[in-house]
């Protein structure tokens, strides 16, 4: 690490100072809210709902767009801004947004989410010598995890989910909601499809430059010397559309939706099972913690003729969210245990893709006289994973700290604890030192005997199906275990299969070293870091491993930097290695995003900026 950078020095001041303001003299959250009310009342829906899904499809440039430059959580906050739309009473005529108008409106966002921020961080002004202060902490950051993205994975990881978890009670789903699993699939294909279309369509003569010349010799032969007049051409009306009308690819006619091929009355249900509606919240105060409606009804009714079709992916999560919602309610324990089955399938299957054949995989066994079940052990080349996975909610936290650090740790105790309580049982039988035998957990067979002396190494890995923020990242938060016993790793499983595909992808043969690399270095970070991802880490990691080593020991608390994780994204645009791959056939033609690859850090310390 280096001495302090004046360009660091610069942005922590800059944010010890925005803190600074938000303690003095922040703005309820109502003030904020009915500012920004009045401010976008005054848009058409047609003009205004249109670019914001425009901004949401261009996420990916937030770090080197200006539009981006006030907001800390885009996706979350342009949905915000969706359902606040919605509950002004009059909506205006206005058309186009200035510069000055969305900046000011992407401040007012970013001032709503600091809110939250000064009502949890500044709960107790004397809380130095509290005993309060350490939950006040584990409640903002796991708060600020939880409202400030949305659901974070890949499109194939939703859509595999509702496939195994949903696809298998398609008649029942038909039964409840009108329409299968298979079906609402079908339909999220088709508006994907006719997004991709327009889009090609737009862009034409962008993607096919050999009929530009062509196209332009016609002009000239129409009398048109002038460049400027030809984007006044029939032939370049959808080019223009796409130029001026933000958003024009997500508009799409009702008859172009009810050309997927699927009945009349299924589409028909499926259409009024996605549509937005205006009224629900209509006249009431939105606030930025609250369910969001878009998540579950993301198709917007423009006008009769039109509606505006958000990305595929809030389609399909809105299914998947919904579907499974009902199904836990309908079928409770039945549907509870399935999908912890096929959770289980899942890692399982992501570790044979990362080890292969060589691997032995061992689920649903046990080692104790008590028959205490344990899910994956995994063996490989003389290194052992115990892997435990868990399945169960996550709650969201509440704005009171103190009374959500109870519900946080609740929550983590009943997922990560136990799992790595009952990673313990199979350390414990390492550290023993003698030989001891697996037993099947349905036959009482045994099925394989280990021999301690024989181990390279083994870890403890705790799967989630939930992201838990940074609880989860550093544990030292909220696990309990022995002083001198080493913390587990525990991932959600998208973040767990993207490492493992883009370890595959990027290094190839050595994948398996480097994933155990980052295990034994990965162990360390804890009790010293600040991040919210793990993917953050696992970025950094695939990028600079030796960097990735070093700074695993340092005394100091190690801050991740949101880029790290680009990596992913950056691979995915050209195919990360996911069966099924979504538009894989265009994927293969593009070249991988820039992104950054290489960090530079600072010590600083809290004296180099506030004195400065």
């Amino acid at each position: 690490m280096n001495k302090p950078s004046p360009e660091a020095l610069k942005e922590l001041k800059k944010r010890w100072e925005e803190m600074q303001a938000i303690r003095k003299s922040r703005r309820t959250q109502e003030e904020i809210i009915n500012e920004l009310s009045l401010l976008i009342s005054d848009f058409q829906k047609d003009s205004f709902l249109p670019y914001l899904t425009q901004m949401t499809s261009h996420i990916d440039q937030r770090e080197t767009s200006e539009v981006f430059k006030n907001l800390m959580s885009p996706m979350k906050q342009f949905v915000y801004l969706t359902d606040l739309y919605f509950s002004v009473e009059i909506g205006g005529g206005k058309v186009g947004i200035s510069k000055e108008e969305w900046d000011k409106i992407t401040y007012l966002l970013n001032e709503i989410e600091m809110t939250y921020f000064g009502d949890i961080g500044f709960y107790d002004e004397n809380i130095n010598d509290s005993p309060n202060i350490d939950k006040v902490s584990v409640s903002l950051q796991t708060f600020l995890n939880y409202f400030g993205n949305a659901q974070l994975s890949y499109d194939e990881q939703t859509l595999e989910r509702l496939q195994r978890n949903c696809g298998e009670f398609n008649e029942e789903v038909k039964e409840i909601l009108g329409f299968s699993v298979t079906e609402s699939i079908a339909f999220c294909n088709h508006i994907k499809d006719l997004i991709n279309k327009k889009y090609t369509d737009c862009n034409y003569y962008f993607l096919n430059q050999e009929e530009w010349p062509k196209l332009t010799a016609k002009f000239v032969e129409r009398g048109l010397i002038d460049p400027q007049k030809w984007i006044d051409e029939p032939e370049l009306k959808l080019m223009k559309d796409f130029m001026r009308k933000p958003g024009f690819i997500f508009i799409h006619n009702v008859s172009d939706i009810y050309e997927v091929n699927l009945p009349t009355n299924i589409t028909k249900i499926l259409i009024e099972f996605l549509t937005y509606d205006e009224n629900q919240k209509k006249g009431e105060i939105l606030y930025y913690a609250d369910k969001n409606p878009f998540f579950d009804t993301p198709l917007i009714k423009l006008n009769e003729a039109e509606f505006l079709c958000p990305q595929y992916k809030f389609l399909i999560e809105s299914f998947y969210n919904r579907i499974n919602s009902k199904l836990s309610e309908i079928k409770k324990e039945k549907y509870t245990q399935f999908r912890n089955l096929k959770l289980e399938k899942k890692v399982e299957e992501v570790f044979r893709k990362l080890f292969g054949k060589e691997a032995l995989i061992f689920d649903s066994y046990y080692v104790d006289k008590k028959r205490s079940e344990q899910d994956l052990l995994i063996m490989f080349k003389g290194f052992f994973f115990i892997v435990e996975i868990k399945d169960t909610l996550f709650r969201a936290p509440m704005r009171d700290p103190i009374k959500a650090f109870d519900k946080i740790k609740s929550d983590f105790k009943k997922s990560i604890q136990y799992g790595y309580d009952q990673c313990v049982r199979i350390e414990n039988k390492f550290a023993e030192g003698k030989p001891f035998e697996i037993f099947d957990n349905k036959t009482h067979k045994s099925i394989f005997q280990i021999k301690p002396n024989k181990i390279k190494d083994y870890f403890s890995i705790v799967v989630t199906q939930f992201k838990y923020g940074n609880i989860q990242t550093n544990l030292e938060n909220l696990l309990t275990k022995d002083e001198e016993a080493l913390y587990p790793w525990s991932v959600c499983i998208d973040d767990f299969e993207a490492f493992v595909l883009a370890l595959k992808k990027l290094k190839k043969g050595m994948a398996r070293t480097q994933f155990i690399n980052y295990l034994r270095h990965r162990e360390a970070y804890n009790e010293h870091l600040m991040c919210g991802d793990e993917l953050e880490l696992c970025g950094y990691f695939i990028n600079s491993p030796k960097d990735f080593e070093k700074f695993s020991t340092i005394e100091e608390i190690f801050n991740a930097d949101p880029r790290m994780s680009e990596l992913f994204d950056a691979e995915y645009y050209n195919g990360l290695g996911f069966e099924n791959e979504i538009d894989i056939e265009f994927k293969r033609h593009r070249k991988v995003r820039p992104y950054q690859k290489k960090w530079e850090f600072d010590i600083v310390s809290g004296n180099d900026f506030i004195n400065k």
